[in-house]
């Protein structure tokens, strides 16, 4: 049976320094940037995901604590323990995507996505597979989909504008934007994107809602 431990490739009975060593290599290893045909790359993807899921749970003394009564009873992690484990991946994937880092995001995402799955989750899992440029077709569906669950959420059509606009595709880009903009017309982002392609033009966004003074 495949555990956290033998992914890391450590006995059940491995020091922290032992584990974060072993991941370390292992994460260099089977990094996606170090592999340029595609299946290569996609395979290693996969396993990096899971060797960096297996170093999240057993670097965090509550998780891991968690995760081996888990074992001990031969059930999965609590639900609580996997939605914590979803946030915290979460948040550090958003962290990758501002550094301009789509691959560490997409393995973070996927962890959050597989963990808890919440439309919020695969809205981002979908713009930084689109950011990768090799997975631009899933990205899309993703992004189509979270919309789909929760239509009302500007975010998930400023996420779906940054994609297109991502692409030069700046009709879609606009018209997602402007949806953020119906259901929130004061969403910073999406104003942002406007302006990016249509340049800061004066009272444009006043006249749209509402009018100058």
């Amino acid at each position: 049976m495949e555990t956290y431990y033998s992914i890391l490739k450590v006995s059940a009975n491995a020091s922290p320094e032992e584990i974060k060593r072993s991941y370390l290599r292992l994460a260099q290893k089977y990094h996606p940037d170090r592999y340029l045909d595609p299946k290569e790359k996609m395979k290693a993807n996969e396993k990096f995901s899971k060797i960096t899921e297996g170093y999240r749970v057993l670097s965090d003394d509550q998780l891991k604590e968690e995760y081996d009564k888990s074992m001990e009873r031969g059930t999965k992690p609590k639900d609580e323990a996997r939605e914590t484990q979803a946030k915290n991946a979460f948040r550090r994937a958003i962290a990758f995507l501002r550094q301009n880092d789509p691959w560490r995001a997409v393995n973070l995402l996927r962890i959050a996505c597989r963990y808890h799955e919440q439309p919020i989750y695969l809205s981002y899992l979908g713009l930084a597979l689109v950011y990768t440029k090799q997975y631009q077709r899933e990205g899309f569906e993703k992004l189509e989909l979270a919309i789909k669950q929760v239509m009302f959420n500007p975010i998930f059509y400023v996420n779906i504008g940054l994609a297109y606009e991502h692409n030069a595709n700046k009709s879609k880009a606009l018209e997602s934007y402007f949806e953020a903009l119906n259901w929130d017309e004061n969403n910073k982002a999406a104003k942002k994107g406007v302006e990016r392609l249509q340049g800061k033009k004066k009272g444009f966004l006043s006249k749209l809602f509402g009018g100058e003074k």
